[in-house]
């Protein structure tokens, strides 16, 4: 961990911040004394709303089922999975309903 001053961070924020991404921790200091320690926290994983139909096939694809699971899904969702998906929510911006 390495030992920074109030000044240094105040000063070199952007640099300090990417090295907290980078998974750098410091020590704060504020007249030799030290007062913090920096770190970067996990962000809270958010919810994922919309999927493409690209990235669904993507993921399918690399997906280890075999070909009778495969059928199965496919025979499942046949109905219900559009080839034309879209997301409504920017369906609703273009239309400046949001």
């Amino acid at each position: 961990m390495r030992t920074i001053s109030q000044r240094e961070l105040r000063n070199d924020s952007g640099k300090i911040l990417r090295e907290l991404r980078d998974g750098e921790e410091f020590e704060v200091t504020i007249n030799g004394e030290s007062f913090g320690i920096l770190r970067m926290t996990p962000l809270p994983a958010r919810p994922q709303r919309f999927v493409s139909a690209d990235a669904l096939r993507a993921l399918y694809a690399e997906a280890p089922l075999s070909t009778e699971q495969v059928e199965a899904w496919k025979r499942d969702v046949r109905d219900v999975v559009d080839d034309e998906l879209d997301d409504p929510y920017l369906r609703a911006t273009l239309r400046g309903e949001r």
